[in-house]
């Protein structure tokens, strides 16, 4: 008789088992199962995956819980059950009990009950560890503890656990009468929580883990009991027990254990339609009504709509975008801000008319088969991309509109990997924070293994070999490497059921989020992971929340409050000039998809000159198509010839000049040449990119064979079938690349035409986010914007626009809470604006008039408008203190209790925006180099935090440290810490510039710097310094830049030859000044665009007064 083990407990019993569940099957079958059972600690997490591994392996797999439930008649009293699923009933009941469980009804009777009224559904195990009945055994109450469960589940079959142990021990024959009394079925039994005995001590590291315990390395060698045993050794134990009796027990209890888990295909919900209407119907009138709302009735708009409600209909999907479009539909009449949509959903009409997408798949020539077709079955794949603040109020409605019970998000897991558990194995150990650093910091960030950062990283492997207990630590950790830590909410995906989930999956209770839209008792999990979810056939959907369509909102609102007027974002016009101005001089911070250095110099070197250019650049910068971005901007520019593969695709290659960008191209082309339906070309496109050889060489020869039935000689054919493979790996989805463009180009807009209400936005977008906030900061400065320090009187909890300029708010300010923001807002909504200093403290009490706040608020200059130097606020904040708490809030008394100031002449400057970068992480007060702010837009000088690629640049800044060092030849050279307004930089003054320097390298010195930036060993752009010059240089420079070159021409010689001779001179001579150019007696300005100005101290102006008369030259201030 076959033995089969009926407890254990996979990694899916988070941080209780080290059972992986391949391995787990794997290892079964080797040892001789023909059935596995799985019964994790209250949860189904691994079902899905558990029976399609025993399927495939032909094991009979049996589907289990462990539960401690409570007693019905004493909830003081638990008992440790293990309950098995009988057929697809008794799943659904398991599915129904795990999801109480979860709900916390551990101590309820709603359990037991469920188990009771679905007697014929379970069955259950009582087994010998943790339980009631071990205990009334060892003091005589066997019988009647058992008849007592008997009785709490009356109807259910139940078993006892009867183990090896137990059976060497002789217990089960001292047992026997009490069990045999109570009519209760002992069966072999045996508990696994790791797979083989030597894994007995990384499963107790993995307890300590849990518990918070140690352990010493003097267990090592210690093997446990409760692994997977080998299945006919253990038949042979068990058979000589009372003839077999436990054996053949077990067999009979476990033959009726059969479930099968419906996968199957997704099972769409019904929309709520009106009364009277089919799905297809409704569907139809929206689309129909749309199109006359938006102007769209041509008959290449209507035929599309009628193909591809066709092929929707036809597909069964017809609910699915009723359900998409009444979420968007929601979103829009509450005011949320949606994005114009994501994936290949906007290449369909549908979606656009029902404004799930903001893309016109006509006016972008997007094609629908790319999202659905009816040569591929597949779910139409929908993201929905909301404001990352708004995400769980869409998910609010959702419930409210379909119920809980049909609702829920999807749970994901947290694993050990590679930095975690090293750290975690360190702490059990008691490794000292040293010798953790030294790990950790030698493991990339990532989806790194600890094997793979042992082979490619030196200084870790020879970490690991300096000792025999590093390398004990390195093998523990890699053995718990990659099982689950910790569950959580999956960032986008939600599933939506027509009937009750827990028909179809266990649910879990879901962390308490940040919306108050919904009810603690609504906020559910499934159990199952994204793949499981997909196979047993729910509708999954991806709701994603995207700061930057925060960032959209916001930047809208600040616009219509700045100008008073309504704008519609969906309706700006696409060939803004100051728009694209923007993109050609990648002045694009803030701009999605836009702010890495490297897309910012194909961006300068392209120049786009219309919104197809940035789709372009959206789908080309990536690895594989990166190198066909020269080809492409030599193109446009016309500086390399237009080739194509065959001339017939000249109509599809023409807009990215000659090459293949999107995968649209490559469905065009097949279809073009060979004759291939869209759907088809699809199937040939997904068959390239899955690189699977036999597919690809049989579409080949269909590509082939078509294009020669259609008079295309076969060599040509096959070439451009080359040509299509090659590049059809590298093509982007041309319908995301347009939606995200648009939302990029969105965003772009509003900072090119109003900017102080852009910045503003993303100032509020990025306060979390320091390190980007002072980039923008920096920016916004360079463009006019004026930064105001926190007012007491004039901030909110957020940044805000106002006529001068952006105000800091006051939830900026690090250790400033944010009730204590809430109370002096409305403190200043009850009583008017603070009068002083001495006046807030009063009518903020004591509460709030704490030495630690005070000096925050004065750092950060939030009572600067009163006067009062900060000094002289510091000097005086503990008398004012003191005086608040020993006459608490009696303001009448307020006057006579004034305190009387110590005035003290103001701190420094470097004093002022050190404390100031403490306390906001950026400065508010103007730094020493802001005053050359004008040589920086003048282009001579750059703004630290502004360099995204290497060059030849110039810094004026502040040294703020200098560390000097020795070469191995002995000489001297220098590391220098360079500080402007925007940020700092590391500057390497080697020995021979350092040796013409040396006396004026002085800490705490304005300088102006110059040399190469390029990057540093870590990353980090350095300036290799080239030369250095006092600041007299910079003031001269300075005072250049506020003069004018004026330049008349005469009439005769306005001829094309002068111009190009004062063009060759100002390039020639670039300086500070900027260049005008006049027509005598006139004031029509001729040419203004010279990219530089001039150096009024070079040879210019006698160079210019041979060209023209000296009448001609004139400098202005």
């Amino acid at each position: 008789m076959p033995y089969t083990t009926l407890q254990v407990f996979s990694s899916y019993s988070l941080l209780k088992s080290t059972i992986r569940l391949n391995e787990y099957v794997a290892t079964g079958k080797l040892l001789g199962y023909k059935q596995l059972a799985l019964t994790d600690d209250g949860v189904l997490h691994g079902a899905v995956e558990f029976y399609e591994r025993c399927i495939q392996n032909g094991i009979q797999p049996i589907l289990g819980c462990t539960f401690e439930i409570a007693w019905k008649s004493d909830a003081s009293k638990k008992e440790m059950l293990v309950v098995y699923a009988k057929g697809s009933k008794g799943y659904e009941s398991l599915l129904k009990l795990s999801t109480l469980y979860q709900q916390g009804l551990t101590w309820t009777k709603e359990m037991t009950e469920w188990i009771a009224t679905h007697s014929e559904d379970v069955k259950i195990v009582l087994p010998p560890t943790d339980s009631e009945w071990v205990a009334a055994n060892s003091k005589g109450r066997l019988e009647a503890v058992l008849k007592a469960v008997k009785e709490e589940y009356a109807g259910v079959e139940i078993a006892i656990g009867i183990t090896r142990e137990m059976v060497e021990r002789s217990e089960f024959e001292k047992m026997r009468e009490g069990i045999e009394a109570a009519g209760v079925l002992p069966v072999a039994f045996s508990v696994s929580r790791y797979l083989n005995a030597t894994d007995y001590f990384p499963w107790k590291v993995l307890q300590a883990i849990r518990l918070g315990g140690t352990l010493s390395f003097t267990q090592e060698d210690a093997t446990g009991s409760e692994s997977l045993p080998e299945a006919t050794s253990m038949a042979k134990v068990f058979q000589v027990v009372e003839g077999g009796v436990l054996l053949s027990n077990l067999e009979k209890f476990t033959k009726d254990l059969v479930v099968e888990i419906p996968l199957r295909d997704t099972m769409l919900p019904k929309f709520p339609v009106p009364d009277g209407k089919t799905s297809a119907q409704f569907l139809y009138e929206l689309c129909e009504a749309a199109m006359l709302e938006m102007g769209v009735t041509t008959p290449i708009y209507v035929n599309r709509l009628k193909e591809e409600l066709a092929v929707i209909h036809e597909m069964g999907f017809d609910d699915y975008f009723l359900i998409v479009w009444d979420i968007m539909r929601h979103a829009r009449e509450k005011g949320i801000q949606t994005g114009a949509g994501r994936g290949s959903a906007a290449g369909s009409l549908v979606a656009y008319l029902l404004h799930i997408t903001g893309v016109d798949p006509i006016r972008y020539h997007l094609l629908f088969e790319r999202f659905l077709n009816r040569e591929r079955y597949t779910m139409p794949d929908i993201d929905l991309d909301f404001p990352d603040d708004k995400r769980e109020d869409i998910l609010a409605y959702i419930v409210s509109k379909y119920g809980n019970q049909n609702v829920a998000q999807i749970v994901t897991f947290g694993t050990l990997g590679a930095k975690q558990v090293l750290r975690d194995v360190c702490k059990v150990f008691g490794e000292n924070i040293i010798t953790v650093q030294k790990f950790s910091n030698n493991i990339a960030q990532g989806k790194v293994t600890l094997e793979q950062t042992y082979k490619e990283n030196k200084a870790f492997r020879e970490h690991i070999e300096s000792s025999e207990r590093n390398r004990k630590l390195y093998q523990v950790a890699k053995a718990l490497e990659g099982l689950p830590r910790h569950s959580s909410v999956h960032a986008a995906g939600v599933v939506l059921s027509q009937d009750a989930l827990t028909k179809t999956v266990p649910l879990m209770k879901r962390d308490k989020g940040y919306s108050a839209s919904l009810q603690e008792a609504d906020w559910m999990l499934t159990q199952y992971a994204m793949q499981a979810v997909e196979k047993v056939g729910l509708l999954k959907m991806d709701l994603l929340g995207l700061s930057n369509l925060t960032l959209l909102h916001k930047a809208i609102q600040q616009t219509q409050k700045i100008t008073k007027k309504e704008l519609d974002i969906t309706k700006i016009p696409l060939d803004d000039p100051r728009t694209f101005e923007l993109f050609q001089k990648a002045q694009t911070n803030g701009i999605f998809q836009f702010e890495s250095d490297g897309i910012r110099r194909v961006l300068k070197e392209m120049k786009p000159t219309e919104f197809e250019d940035l789709v372009a650049v959206l789908s080309l910068y990536r690895p594989g198509p990166m190198e066909q971005i020269s080809h492409f901007i030599n193109r446009k520019k016309g500086t390399e010839i237009v080739q194509y593969p065959h001339a017939s695709l000249q109509r599809i290659l023409e807009p990215t000049y000659g090459i293949l960008v999107y995968q649209e191209q490559v469905m065009q082309a097949a279809s073009e040449m060979a004759g291939f339906s869209l759907g088809e070309a699809d199937i040939l496109r997904r068959a390239i990119g899955k690189k699977n050889s036999e597919t690809i060489a049989a579409q080949k020869e269909k590509f082939v064979q078509g294009a020669v039935s259609k008079g295309y000689k076969q060599e040509d054919a096959e070439t451009v079938y080359d040509y299509i493979e090659k590049f059809a790996n590298y093509g982007f989805n041309k319908s995301h690349a347009v939606a995200y463009a648009m939302l990029s180009y969105q965003l772009a807009y509003l900072k090119a035409n109003y900017p102080t209400a852009f910045f503003t936005a993303l100032f509020q977008n990025a306060s979390a986010k320091s390190s980007k906030l002072q980039d923008y900061l920096v920016e916004a400065r360079q463009l006019g914007i004026k930064i105001l320090p926190p007012s007491i009187n004039n901030s909110f909890a957020d940044f805000v626009a106002n006529d001068s300029g952006v105000i800091v708010g006051l939830n900026s300010i690090k250790g400033i809470r944010r009730d204590f923001v809430e109370s002096i807002v409305k403190n200043r909504y009850e009583y008017g604006p603070f009068k002083g200093f001495q006046d807030f403290a009063y009518r903020m009490g004591a509460q709030y008039t704490k030495e630690p706040l005070l000096v925050a608020l004065i750092n950060a200059g939030a009572f600067d408008e009163f006067g009062e130097t900060r000094a002289t606020l510091k000097a005086n904040v503990d008398a004012v203190a003191k005086s608040v708490k020993f006459h608490g809030l009696n303001l009448s008394l307020e006057d006579d209790l004034e305190v009387a100031f110590t005035h003290v002449e103001e701190e420094p400057l470097l004093q002022r925006i050190g404390e100031e970068i403490e306390v906001l992480g950026f400065s508010i007060s103007p730094h020493p180099s802001s005053k050359y702010d004008p040589l920086m837009k003048s282009g001579w000088i750059q703004a630290i935090q502004s360099v995204f690629e290497e060059g030849y640049m110039r810094f004026v800044g502040l040294i703020v440290d200098i560390r000097k060092i020795s070469t191995r030849k002995g000489e001297k050279m220098a590391y220098v810490t360079l500080q402007d307004a925007s940020g700092m930089i590391d500057v390497v003054v080697f020995p021979s510039t350092l040796a013409e320097i040396y006396q004026h390298l002085q800490q705490n010195t304005m300088v102006l710097m110059e040399g190469r930036v390029k990057r540093g060993q870590k990353g980090q752009w350095q300036l290799q310094l080239n030369r250095m010059y006092p600041m007299s240089f910079a003031d001269k420079l300075l005072a250049d830049s506020s003069k004018k070159l004026q330049i008349a021409i005469r009439p005769e010689k306005h001829t094309p030859e002068v111009y190009a001779e004062i063009k060759q001179l100002v390039t020639k001579y670039k300086g500070v000044t900027p260049v005008e150019l006049f027509l005598v007696n006139s004031k029509t300005l001729v040419k203004n665009s010279f990219a530089n100005g001039v150096n009024l101290e070079s040879k210019l102006i006698p160079s210019l007064i041979d060209i023209l008369d000296k009448e001609c030259i004139k400098i202005v201030k």
